[in-house]
């Protein structure tokens, strides 16, 4: 590791020095063809970078420098010697310039097949999503044709399709789903219909319980468990108090009738971000002393803040959720 970190930032450097010492010694020929792999080099290889759609791709920025540098190193190296008497200086020219663009080629190849990829699979994306589609309308009309029993008739079109993806993704949004058949999907290994599974209405306290205590993944889970009106109390608690593996769930907590007061009393008291506080002034199990708490720290920034309209939603719900404070 030490030796691949030495390399990453001495070639670099070593290359760095090169140029300055040639150019102090007057010896720029060769530096126009080196320049030019480098900048190819940083070029090409920062484009196949950004082809990548993934959320570490970033971290291959580090080693542009290395690249860019061992592509100068090349070119300089066919720039000063291709028409040397020397044999052996002559052939590593040529050699310099065969790595150059043996270089460069990798860096387009690996973008050009980065950016094959994401085109096959943004086609699959669509070609999926128009399934679902299809499978919604389809289901919509099934039980606009079987009034009076949509959940008999959904359930049973779900069993018989259970290993549909897109006939269940399509299918899991609506209402009319049983908790049973919700509680079988929960415990689905793919990611994607578990997690429609939790965000379903219907489904019961027991499963999403179960589901935020045996699933692999959890943090795939907390935002829908976070928001979800059956989702039990301790584990709110849980979800709240843990430490934070993703960003944002305050929102879903402040919405929530389900969550526990002393949770809505401490985002009343500490929350600045006005889209928590707009969901946390609209929930239904917000109290007096919540509200008022909230007045408070809402007046703390009245001066700097005075276009927020949290504060004007505030005092209508007010007379509402405190009569007696405002009786006369």
């Amino acid at each position: 590791m030490p030796i691949f970190i030495l390399g990453l930032v001495g070639i670099p450097i070593a290359y760095l020095v090169v140029l300055v010492a040639l150019l102090v010694k007057r010896q720029p020929r060769g530096l126009g063809l080196s320049l030019l792999f480098f900048a190819a080099s940083v070029l090409t290889g920062v484009w196949a970078i950004t082809q990548s759609r993934s959320s570490t791709a970033g971290i291959g920025f580090i080693g542009i420098p290395f690249v860019g540098a061992l592509g100068g190193f090349l070119g300089l190296a066919f720039g000063r010697y291709r028409t040397s008497t020397e044999p052996v200086r002559r052939i590593g020219a040529w050699v310099g310039l065969a790595g150059a663009l043996f270089l460069v080629s990798c860096n387009i190849a690996q973008g050009a097949k980065t950016k094959s990829k994401n085109r096959a699979r943004d086609e699959q994306q669509a070609a999926h999503s128009a399934e679902i589609a299809r499978d919604r309308e389809m289901i919509s009309a099934g039980l606009k044709q079987n009034p009076g029993r949509e959940r008999a008739w959904l359930d049973s079109s779900i069993r018989s399709r259970m290993n549909d993806r897109a006939f269940l993704l399509a299918a899991l949004p609506n209402d009319s789903i049983s908790p049973a058949i919700l509680d079988s999907l929960a415990n689905s290994p793919d990611l994607g219909i578990a997690l429609e599974a939790v965000r379903n209405p219907n489904t019961r306290s027991e499963t999403l319980e179960r589901v935020y205590r045996t699933k692999s993944y959890p943090d795939y889970f907390f935002q829908a468990l976070a928001a979800h009106h059956h989702t039990p109390a301790i584990v709110l608690r849980e979800l709240y108090l843990r430490p934070r593996t993703i960003t944002g769930l305050e929102i879903w907590f402040a919405g929530n009738p389900s969550t526990p007061r002393e949770i809505l009393d401490e985002i009343a008291r500490t929350t600045s971000d006005r889209n928590v506080i707009a969901a946390l002034v609209e929930n239904p199990s917000i109290d007096c002393p919540i509200l008022t708490q909230l007045a408070i720290n809402l007046m703390k920034g009245q001066n700097r803040d005075a276009d927020n309209p949290n504060v004007m939603r505030l005092n209508e719900r007010l007379p509402t959720v405190c009569p007696k404070a405002n009786s006369p």
